[in-house]
Order: structure tokens, then C-alpha cells, then sequence
């Protein structure tokens, strides 16, 4: 008489969750969707979100704006190398059922490398919002098991069958956030400017977009000190604002200038025209001028001689991509119940 051997996920009452790594505030945000759908499935022992410690305190703060904390925090940890021995040694503690990694960053290689040495399972969620070298895209290729892709994939050569394109949970946080703001949100003669701008450039750029435009309000965004210049009641200095204010200013602009990826996909996402002056390539769908022509294309853009077509993602990702997490653990233990087999 023969009986199975049940895999752990199956045969013991220790929870098996799936374990979501977060580096950078963009993962954060997009991983935020994707653990409430997890938790709501009814479906396996739930999730985790892990931070890395990469990006210092911003993960942390990212979620703390919507009322969570990261279940687990990484020690501090110089380099990918020391980042993926703390992710292996966190994984054989735990034995979660997979690894999901929210994006392409050192911290996702670190996960991806982990889980490989752990012998578990590791998806990779990623969009064209994610950078990376090239050398990395291809280690993440060849060391993760599935790869959830947004609408616009990033650039990843992939074998077929391990890719699907369900659409990037980011935009669902995005959504709710949307909907939750109300009202119309028809654009208007306003500019939003976010960017890390030396002091002198931001106000020669706040002073050109004022004198080129006669009707256009601006709105900067983490704006320096007014000092002893003069108000101008077109120009609106803040402070940094949370996640649900600044989506709230894209909502009623035109155009935005900035220097962060996150939020140059999230007005693309709105249709909005997005400028980019980061030191950094210019993310898909932006344009890049240079500083003293800067004006002249946000009067066109105003003007309506350019308009931007918005991303073509739902906001209704998280469950699809939730869903199919929780089969891929499923049809890996039904496996393992009808082929690891020990005799009495």
C-alpha cells in the first residue's frame, strides 16, 4: 500500500505566502493593488510585502500614505550580492510558495536571484515605466519563472509561454484614487512642474512659462522657498504632496514637467502631455526638449497643436494577475501531490 507524500503547502498547517519584494516607490505603489487583491481571494495563505531597503525610507513612506506598512523589512544591504543572500536567507526561512518581484530594479534582481537559489518559483511584474541595463533584463530573463507584463512591455526577450499581459497594478491604485477624487476632470490651461530642478533653472522655467502664457496657471510641486521674490497669483508654490494630492493637480493639467518616472507614466496614463528634464533617457511617450525651448513646446501642447494619447490599461489588473498568481501555486502543489509518491 502506497501513500503520498504531500508537498508542505498541502500536508502542513505552516503558512506558505506568497512573498511580494518591493525596492523603489514605484513597486511599492504598484505592488499595493496586487496585496489586496491577494488578501481578498479567499484563496492560499495570503501575502507578504517585503522592502529591500533599497530606496532608504521610501517604500515605508509610499505605503504609509495608504494607511500600511511593510510586513517585512530587510537589514540594511550594500549591493545586489548582499541583497540576495538576505533574500535567500529569508526565503528558506519562510519557504513562501513563490517570490513575486514589483519590478526591475537591483532589489528585483536580488529577489530573483534568491528564489533561484531557494529552488522557488519567482514572477517578475514589469511595464515600460521600468529602466534597467540591459545585462540585468537578461538575468532576470533567464532567472525568473513567469513575467506579468503591462500594456506597454518593457524591453525583455522572453520565451513564449512564460509571459503573459495582464496589465500593470499600478494603474489600478490610480484608478481608485480617480474615482475616489469625483468630479470632472477635464483638463485645463494649467502646468504642473515636478521636478528636481536646480534652484536657478526652476525659476528661470517658472518665469518663461509666466511670460509666454497669458491664461495659464502653474502648480510646482516641491517648489524652493519664495524668499524675497513677489507672489504671482498664476503661480502656486507646494510643498511635497502624497500620492492622491499630486494625481488629484494631473487630473486638472495640460501639461506636466518633470523628472520622475512614476509620475510621467501616471499623466500618460490621464492623456496628458508629459515633458521630460530628467538627466535620465526619456521614458516612452515623453517628450524631451531642452530647457530654453521648454516654453515654446508647453504653449503648443496648450494650445492643443500636440496631444498625447493615454495609456490603454484598465485599472483592473490586480485581480486578473492576483487570480493567476494563485493557480500557478496551485497547479505546482497539485504536481507535486500526484508525482512525489513514498511508499510505507
Amino acid at each position: 500500500m502506497r501513500a503520498f507524500r504531500l508537498p508542505r503547502v498541502l500536508a502542513t498547517d505552516t503558512p506558505s505566502p506568497l512573498l511580494l519584494v518591493a525596492g523603489t516607490r514605484l513597486e511599492a505603489l504598484r505592488l499595493l493593488p496586487l496585496l489586496r487583491a491577494l488578501r481578498a481571494q479567499g484563496r492560499g495563505e495570503g501575502a507578504l510585502l517585503v522592502d529591500t531597503g533599497e530606496s532608504g525610507p521610501a517604500v515605508r513612506e509610499a505605503l504609509r500614505e495608504h494607511g500600511l506598512a511593510p510586513d517585512l523589512r530587510l537589514p540594511g544591504t550594500r549591493g545586489t550580492s548582499a541583497a540576495a543572500f538576505a533574500m535567500l536567507r529569508l526565503a528558506l526561512r519562510l519557504q513562501p510558495s513563490m517570490i513575486v518581484a514589483g519590478g526591475a530594479s537591483r532589489s528585483g534582481l536580488a529577489a530573483a536571484v534568491g528564489a533561484r537559489a531557494a529552488g522557488i518559483s519567482s514572477a517578475l511584474i514589469a511595464s515600460s515605466a521600468d529602466s534597467a541595463p540591459k545585462l540585468r533584463w537578461r538575468l532576470l530573463a533567464a532567472l525568473c519563472t513567469w513575467f506579468y507584463l503591462g500594456r506597454e512591455a518593457p524591453p525583455l526577450e522572453l520565451p513564449r509561454g512564460r509571459a503573459l499581459q495582464t496589465g500593470d497594478p499600478l494603474f489600478d491604485l490610480c484608478r481608485e484614487q480617480s474615482d475616489a477624487l469625483g468630479g470632472s476632470h477635464d483638463p485645463a490651461a494649467r502646468v504642473v512642474i515636478a521636478s528636481a530642478l536646480a534652484h536657478a533653472d526652476g525659476e528661470r522655467l517658472a518665469a518663461a512659462l509666466l511670460l509666454r502664457e497669458s491664461q495659464a496657471r502653474i502648480d510646482w510641486i516641491a517648489a524652493p522657498g519664495l524668499g524675497e521674490r513677489d507672489i504671482h497669483p498664476r503661480l502656486r508654490r507646494l510643498g511635497h504632496l502624497p500620492h492622491w494630492r499630486t494625481l488629484a493637480l494631473l487630473r486638472r493639467a495640460r501639461v506636466l514637467i518633470t523628472d520622475d518616472a512614476l509620475l510621467a507614466l501616471e499623466a500618460r496614463w490621464l492623456g496628458r502631455q508629459v515633458y521630460w528634464v530628467g538627466a535620465n533617457p526619456a521614458p516612452r511617450g515623453c517628450g524631451e526638449v531642452k530647457l530654453p525651448q521648454l516654453a515654446d513646446a508647453v504653449h503648443h501642447a496648450l494650445v492643443q497643436t500636440l496631444s498625447a494619447q493615454p495609456l490603454s490599461e484598465d485599472g483592473r489588473s490586480a485581480p486578473r494577475l492576483a487570480a493567476h498568481l494563485l493557480d500557478r501555486v496551485e497547479q505546482r502543489a497539485f504536481a507535486g501531490l500526484l508525482t512525489r509518491v513514498r511508499p510505507r
